[in-house]
């Protein structure tokens, strides 16, 4: 029986195109019945076709280390960028007011970011 061909990615790797594959994907994750490292590695042809690689174990680490160089970004990475720059998610109102009558109203959210809406 071979389980380990669904699970839940923990991250996605976009790898960058070569002369043979566009639209290169890479997932990592684990098993969740025998906890083993499991790759998926999904790209296109120029031709049109399909490509889908399952791996599980020691093979899955081989296909990590040999597409290791040709990352370009992966989906941790941009979500982590998403929460560094504005706010996210909840978000809730801070007034600040100066002695020369002036109010500043700033949006924040629970991760530490800070922006202005309105000076008054």
């Amino acid at each position: 029986m071979r389980h380990c061909c669904s699970f839940k990615a923990d991250d996605i790797y976009f790898l960058n195109d070569n002369e043979l594959y566009s639209s290169r994907k890479l997932s990592i994750g684990f098993c969740p019945i025998c906890s083993k490292p499991v790759a998926e590695l999904i790209q296109w042809r120029f031709d049109g076709k399909y490509e889908k690689i399952n791996l599980a174990g020691i093979q899955a680490n081989d296909l990590v280390l040999k597409h290791k160089d040709e990352i370009n970004y992966s989906m941790r990475e941009l979500n982590y960028l998403s929460f560094k720059t504005k706010p996210f998610g909840w978000v809730y109102g801070i007034n600040k007011a100066y002695k020369n009558n002036k109010i500043n109203q700033y949006a924040c959210d629970f991760y530490g970011n800070k922006e202005l809406i309105k000076s008054l």
